[in-house]
This record gives C-alpha cells, structure tokens and sequence, in this order.
C-alpha cells in the first residue's frame, strides 16, 4: 500500500482516554456490547474522524480527518484560540481587581 492520502489522521486508533496530541480533537464515547450477555465497551472516537478512500492500484480505507490536512487543522486550532482569546477579552472588565470567571464560550 503506498503513501496516504494528506487528509489521513496521523493518530493510531482507537483514542485513548483523555487523549490530546491532536489540537482539534473533538472526543466522541461510543458504547458497544458483542451480544446482550457481553458488557458494555466504551471506544473514544474523534468527532470529525471518517472513512475516507483512495485508489493505489486496489480500494484503500483510511481514517480521514474532515478538517483537512496537518495545515488546516493547524489553522482550525489558530483561528479558534483567536476567537476565543478575542471573546474573552470583550467581556474582561479591565476596572476590577478580581476580574472574577469569564463566561463559556457558546458554540
């Protein structure tokens, strides 16, 4: 099998718990049991995680990011730490001492 495509996440799967290595990780639990008399397994997926294909002389599956490449998830988590820095900031009340909690940011 040849390279993958740039689009491939680089992280082996599944996800371990409290997994961050990937600035733009969005932690997805999915439950599953084998049969009905099995436990409950847990697996951590990434929400933007997929399947992607590609063609190197056979049909390949990979597990495709859908944010993009390294770059583009690496300007995904820049543009969001601006727009969170920036939303922090217009609600900092620069008279106080104790600026106190800032609001969550809403999605």
């Amino acid at each position: 099998m040849g390279k993958l495509p740039a689009d491939a996440c680089p992280f082996p799967r599944p996800f371990p718990e409290g997994f961050s290595e990937c600035a733009v990780f969005e932690e997805v639990a999915l439950r599953h049991r084998r049969s009905i008399a099995a436990p409950e397994t847990k697996v951590v997926s990434c929400r933007s995680l997929t399947v992607g294909t590609f063609w190197d002389g056979g049909n390949h599956h990979y597990g495709k990011c859908r944010l993009g490449d390294s770059a583009a998830r690496l300007e995904l988590a820049k543009n969001q730490i601006v727009e969170r820095h920036t939303y922090i900031n217009s609600y900092a009340d620069s008279e106080r001492d104790d600026p106190g909690l800032t609001p969550i940011i809403p999605r």
